[in-house]
């Protein structure tokens, strides 16, 4: 026999999680809404009907996050060693976990001598770290990095081909996760003197919020409804 008052309190109750993942990916869009090239976050989750009939299987609903992609406006920013990419394409950058990627692109020379970026860590051309004399250099579209007048290194791009599946590390940083990645067919080229915007529209995710909060709110007026009729029930099983 199914018991359908059952099976709709598990899916609210996984509802009540996956709504708490939802507003955890939406204060992260909110935080970094200023963060060079920070890449949106979101939640898929399943329909309702989805979930209710994976329930009534016991089965768990199924449910992902995934980053969105897609390219944010260029800022100018008046220093040649300031870097955006446009078109598809990270840069790689050394981790103590291994290699990374980033589309930030503020650059300069650190303390040993190799290129970084903004959060210090070195970035890769097609051998691995670059190195660098202490003093000014520039990118060219191509990705060339010039310095005292002379080719000095090539920067590494990565194209992948589902950039929606990285894994996002926090402050604009990822890991490989789930996405396939080739140095092939990268078509992307660099703009020097520009930085990448977050593609985080704040309007938007504060409409996102709202909705998401209701929601939330909806799933605990069910379950507490469905508790209070439980334990009407009880007390008067207990009559008998």
């Amino acid at each position: 026999m199914v018991n359908y008052q059952t099976d709709v309190m598990a899916v609210a109750a996984d509802g009540l999680q996956k709504d708490t993942l939802k507003m955890r990916a939406i204060s992260q869009n909110l935080a970094n809404a200023l963060t060079p090239a920070y890449k949106k976050q979101f939640f898929i989750s399943q329909a309702f009907a989805q979930q209710f009939d994976q329930a009534r299987a016991g089965l768990a609903p199924a449910a992902a996050s995934a980053i969105n992609p897609r390219s944010g406006t260029l800022r100018p920013t008046g220093n040649v060693q300031d870097v955006a990419i446009e078109g598809e394409g990270y840069f790689v950058v050394s981790t103590a976990e291994g290699p990374r990627y980033t589309r930030q692109g503020a650059l300069h020379v650190d303390d040993q001598g190799r290129l970084a970026g903004p959060q210090g860590l070195p970035l890769h051309g097609p051998g691995g770290e670059i190195s660098l004399a202490n003093a000014p250099f520039k990118v060219l579209p191509n990705g060339e990095v010039w310095q005292n007048g002379a080719l000095a290194a090539r920067l590494r791009l990565v194209h992948f081909e589902n950039p929606s599946e990285l894994e996002p590390l926090g402050g604009g940083l990822y890991a490989q996760g789930g996405a396939r990645a080739s140095d092939s067919a990268v078509s992307a080229r660099i703009k020097a003197g520009y930085l990448e915007n977050s593609n985080v529209n704040t309007a938007e995710e504060m409409v996102a919020l709202t909705e998401t909060v209701r929601h939330f709110e909806a799933l605990t007026k069910l379950i507490q409804g469905y508790d209070d009729n439980m334990e009407k029930a009880i007390r008067k099983l207990g009559e008998f």
